[in-house]
């Protein structure tokens, strides 16, 4: 059997196997999952984060905002959003999501920045794209807005892990 045939063979099977009425597609979610009573797992996170020494306003039961104590004035700690979703009949998500303070400057991080800026028309058509095009590096430091962003990207990892580890046990 030559390897084309080998190939063509292979993906023939792969896409049979897809359309099986009896594969299951798995279904996707981020935060830690769990089956016990939704009052049970919040009163763990509660815990959890007491320990930690965050703080927390309550949105309702199933939904908190939280950020860690501020160490000091000068610097607004991150903050992230708890949130206690049903996945199915039996199973429950927590989900984890960062709160950027946008209030921290006007500036957006160079990432979003260039992600958003517009393209010249002249330069969207032809060869333009192609050409080489010299480059400026500047070298002077970052505004702090965007030094303090990427740090509280940091921060909300930090205590996503914090909290992680303090419920496992």
């Amino acid at each position: 059997m030559s390897n084309s045939q080998h190939r063509s063979q292979s993906s023939s099977n792969v896409a049979a196997s897809q359309k099986s009425p009896h594969v299951r597609r798995a279904k996707w979610h981020l935060g830690i999952r769990s089956q016990s009573r939704p009052e049970d797992i919040m009163y763990e996170v509660f815990k959890a984060m007491k320990s930690l020494g965050f703080e927390w306003k309550i949105f309702n039961p199933y939904h908190i905002v939280v950020r860690k104590k501020p160490e000091c004035s000068a610097h607004e700690p991150p903050k992230m959003s708890l949130q206690l979703y049903q996945v199915d009949q039996k199973s429950y998500l927590l989900d984890f999501k960062s709160l950027v303070d946008e209030d921290a400057g006007s500036a957006s991080s160079s990432r979003h920045a260039s992600v958003s800026m517009p393209v010249k028309p002249s330069l969207r058509t032809g060869r333009a794209q192609s050409l080489p095009v010299p480059m400026e590096v500047d070298h002077s430091p970052l505004p702090s807005p965007i030094v303090i962003k990427q740090s509280q990207t940091m921060q909300f990892f930090e205590m996503c892990a914090s909290l992680i580890g303090t419920l496992a046990r």
